[in-house]
């Protein structure tokens, strides 16, 4: 039963027994204040806001929160209208803003005494906002007890006009209605039920348009929560959120720049992208879409006209599975055939890599990247070898449980590549492909052939003054154990990189336009090049740490100008040198079986007389090569030569020796045999022995800086002599040459 009209008959009766005189001055007295309260309230309301009091007053922490506003109004107590309002803040890393046309609302004036910013309604036009995440932090203020509680219950925009993040950006026609929950110092935080919606509206990255005319409606929500409890990305497995898309989506312009860059442009298109996706604290809902339709203009590598379309879908059940296609056109900048699952719906927050060993499926494709340094760790765990230079790259690869697995390839068609061998630079544009082949224990092994169909070659310590230029260098590399990246911190760590690979470098006939480069690697006071240009071939073995581990280097050059012991040389020379290293630990080589010819041969002998035509042919035998610069060599070496003329040039001037001496020089071909050291700007030549069927020669020579001594024995049947050199001071022996000779000691042990 209404009890209403018993409450105003009380009433009534009440009002009747206080006398009239009385009644008149109490109800015009609190009228009158009533007015004075009122025009109190609206004075200093109206002050506070429009002078700078009412911004100090809220401007407190100005780093922490801050607000400006330009003129406003109060009528009522708790209600408020001002423009052009202002506000801002920092609260970690993230950065906001807020920019609103016109703003009124309601606050709660009870609450107030209880500590408490209770709004239950506001109202916003022409809305902004921008939120950008800054690379320090601000610390967090620590929970303390009693803090102020702000409760924004709704808050309301019909005139939404532009939201960015970052670099993303949306703008269109939109209305929003929010509620949160916050309380100061450190205190519970939650977003209650939230909604927007957009009509008409444009989504752009970093300026480049992806999708506009399209409607989006939003809901969200965050459970009521401390920074303890979910600090940053925890809020998330908090968070429920839907999200529905329908829009037109730009076309993909694709190209090649001036420089051979791929590039990406977007142009108005009509394709089309829709999604219904739902979260749920952490899991994407069952039942989730997303489809992307994505026209592509452009043109290929070789400025033809191309056109296709990028199509993007995501599917969500127990699984998502992701699936992506593109032109399949082989001579197209882009295409893409993905096909991916990734097992369960959650989406991991603490470690997004986690979701890679969920992923499985084939992605066959090609793209345009702008560096493939990736492309060498991929591939190889070769610190010797690097890659690098934008290019295009042609896979089919299979993924299993997140890992590229064994049938995987590659291709590369141009990348830019840089491999150290031996002290030496290998740079080059070349062709790579690469390959995932099955191991014995079930991991993939990889392998990748490099060809470069131009190359140079410079010393490491000079790497701008290239001396080699050539064509179809080839480099092939194979894993042949498993072997992890991080394994190089562990103290035996180089011994399994050189067995974890293998790898062969083979050239041909590249081009030494001046031979004068390969001095550096000689002792030039004794043997250096004076002139003249060559070519170049190798084939080398190479362990996992870029050392050589056996192949051959062989050297050719017509016209070649040599200056050694002394004597000025003109001719054609070929060297092959066989490589085996004998050293682990450095570049030492065993080199048996190294040839030296020399045909075509010039010389001027030290009294002026010019000779031709003569010839060498050199083999070494227990040979040994310390390649470091200078090259050091101790070898046995095995000649045959048209005749000795050359041997007794380096002891002394034809007029020094007896005349049958010299001739000997045309008594026919010498077989030569003699032990050789070479160690920095020492050369040294011992029991050399020359003969043939009319004469005997035996030589022992030191060549050391300017310094020249040694020891010679001829004999022409009946006839001998010997001499002794040292540093321009000849000594005949005429009687007992032989004896004398035997009587000297050896130079090399």
């Amino acid at each position: 039963m209404n009890s209403a009209p018993k409450d105003r008959q009380r009433f009534a009766r009440f009002l009747a027994r206080i006398p009239p005189r009385w009644r008149q001055s109490w109800i015009g007295r609190g009228l009158f204040a009533l007015v004075l309260l009122y025009a109190l309230y609206l004075l200093a309301g109206n002050v506070f806001i429009n002078t700078p009091i009412g911004e100090w007053t809220a401007n407190r922490k100005p780093e922490k929160f801050h607000i400006e506003w330009g003129p406003g109004f109060t009528l009522w107590p708790g209600r408020v209208t001002v423009w052009d309002v202002k506000m801002g803040g920092q609260a970690g890393r993230t950065k906001w803003s807020v920019v609103a046309g016109k703003t009124s609302g309601r606050v709660a004036i009870w609450p107030l005494l209880r500590k408490e910013v209770r709004v239950p309604d506001v109202f916003a036009t022409d809305v902004s906002g921008e939120v950008d995440m800054l690379p320090t932090r601000r610390p967090p203020p620590v929970a303390r007890p009693g803090g102020w509680v702000l409760n924004f219950e709704r808050i309301r925009s019909d005139s939404i006009r532009k939201g960015r993040f970052q670099t993303l950006t949306l703008e269109g026609t939109g209305r929003a209605e929010v509620g949160f929950y916050k309380q100061l110092r450190g205190g519970a935080l939650e977003l209650m039920p939230s909604t927007a919606h957009f009509d008409k509206a444009k989504l752009a990255l970093k300026g480049d348009e992806m999708l506009h005319d399209a409607t989006i409606d939003a809901r969200f929500a965050i459970a009521r929560h401390t920074r303890a409890q979910a600090p940053g990305a925890q809020k998330l497995l908090l968070t429920d959120a839907q999200l529905q898309l329908d829009g037109v989506t730009t076309t993909l312009k694709t190209g090649i720049d001036s420089k051979g860059h791929f590039t990406v442009d977007t142009v108005p298109g009509d394709g089309r992208a829709s999604a219904k996706l739902g979260f749920a604290r952490g899991v994407l809902t069952p039942g989730s879409k997303l489809q992307w339709h994505m026209p592509i203009t452009g043109t290929d590598v070789a400025g033809r006209p191309r056109s296709g379309a990028l199509d993007l879908s995501m599917d969500v059940d127990r699984d998502i599975v992701v699936k992506a296609r593109a032109p399949s056109r082989t001579d197209s900048n882009l295409t893409l055939d993905a096909d991916l699952r990734v097992r369960g719906n959650q989406i991991p927050l603490k470690d997004f890599h986690s979701l890679i060993p969920r992923s499985s499926g084939h992605v066959v494709g090609r793209w345009q990247f702008a560096s493939l340094r990736w492309l060498g760790a991929f591939f190889t765990n070769a610190p010797w070898l690097a890659l690098d230079g934008a290019g295009a790259v042609d896979a089919d690869v299979r993924i299993v449980d997140g890992r590229v697995a064994a049938g995987s390839r590659i291709s590369v068609p141009e990348v830019d590549a840089v491999a150290h061998v031996m002290g030496n630079r290998i740079r080059g544009r070349a062709r790579a492909d690469g390959r995932l082949d099955a191991g014995p224990d079930g991991k993939p092994l990889p392998s990748l052939e490099l060809v470069m169909e131009q190359f140079n070659i410079a010393a490491d310590d000079a790497p701008t003054q290239p001396y080699v230029d050539g064509h179809d260098l080839r480099l092939t590399m194979q894993t042949v154990s498993s072997f992890q990246r991080e394994d190089l911190r562990k103290p035996d760590a180089m011994q399994q990189v050189r067995e974890a690979m293998k790898a062969r470098l083979t050239f041909s006939d590249a081009r030494v336009p001046d031979l004068r480069a390969y001095n550096r690697y000689l002792p030039q006071s004794h043997l250096r090049f004076d002139g003249g240009s060559g070519t170049l071939s190798g084939d080398l073995s190479l362990d996992g740490a870029g050392d050589v581990g056996s192949g051959s280097v062989r050297i050719k050059a017509s016209n070649a100008q040599l200056h050694a012991a002394g004597i000025g040389l003109r001719g054609n020379i070929d060297v092959d040198t066989p490589l085996r290293r004998a050293d682990l630990s450095g570049h030492n080589f065993n080199i048996d079986g190294t040839r030296l010819n020399l045909t075509g041969i010039s010389f001027t002998e030290p009294g002026g007389e010019s000779r031709s035509g003569w010839w060498a042919r050199i083999q070494l035998e227990r040979a040994r090569m310390d390649w470091d610069r200078p090259i050091s060599i101790d070898a046995r070496a095995r000649v045959a030569m048209k005749d000795v003329g050359f041997l007794l040039s380096m002891f002394s001037r034809q007029r020094d020796y007896p005349k049958w001496v010299y001739k000997m020089i045309d008594s026919g071909q010498a077989q030569v045999s003699g032990n050789v050291q070479w160690k920095g700007d020492v050369l040294v030549l011992d029991r050399v022995d020359a003969s043939n069927q009319r004469y005997d020669l035996k030589a022992r020579l030191r060549l050391r800086g300017k310094s020249r001594t040694g020891s010679l024995y001829a004999k022409w049947g009946v006839l001998s002599c010997a001499v002794a050199v040292n540093n321009g001071q000849r000594d005949f022996h005429m009687i007992r040459a032989r004896e004398w000779y035997d009587g000297q000691p050896a130079l090399l042990r």
